[in-house]
């Protein structure tokens, strides 16, 4: 019987450490996530919705998430899953759950028609809407024919 205590212990969650050994690693909520990535999918067809990637993320609730170095990719969200939009920001904060990122901090909008930047933000996923406060800067990437008669 001895001889399966260590392993009845391990299976029982409990530390079988050698005489001397340091105590095992401690896992922190307040740790960051690094490499984050968060894939998100349509429902019920289970398309890619969006990609929310940072180079570091911490995690403060189920819907509250900070990240670093923001990188969002946005798709149709249909069988084609074509990338429409991708929102690039130092920092951001992201609420999975309603589908919506903000940030304090700048924010570059690339998109096939055009390419937004400034200061302050908003994007709401469920209105395809992206709202900036401050310093914006639009450049259309699309001919306005007629414009200037």
């Amino acid at each position: 019987m001895s001889r399966n205590l260590p392993t009845l212990l391990a299976l029982l969650g409990f530390a079988v450490l050698p005489a001397g050994a340091q105590s095992p690693t401690r896992i922190s909520a307040d740790a960051p996530i690094v490499n984050f990535r968060l894939p998100t999918y349509t429902v019920p067809d289970g398309y890619r919705a969006w990609l929310v990637r940072g180079s570091e993320a911490r995690v403060a609730g189920p819907n509250d998430i900070t990240i670093k170095e923001l990188t969002m990719t946005i798709f149709s969200g249909d069988a084609k899953e074509h990338i429409e939009t991708m929102i690039l920001s130092p920092s951001a904060k992201v609420a999975p759950a309603d589908q919506i990122a903000t940030g304090d901090d700048t924010i570059r909008v690339i998109n096939d028609n055009f390419e937004a930047t400034g200061v302050g933000w908003r994007y709401e996923y469920k209105d395809k809407k992206v709202s900036i406060a401050r310093h914006v800067r639009v450049v259309l990437h699309s001919e306005l024919k007629g414009l200037l008669k």
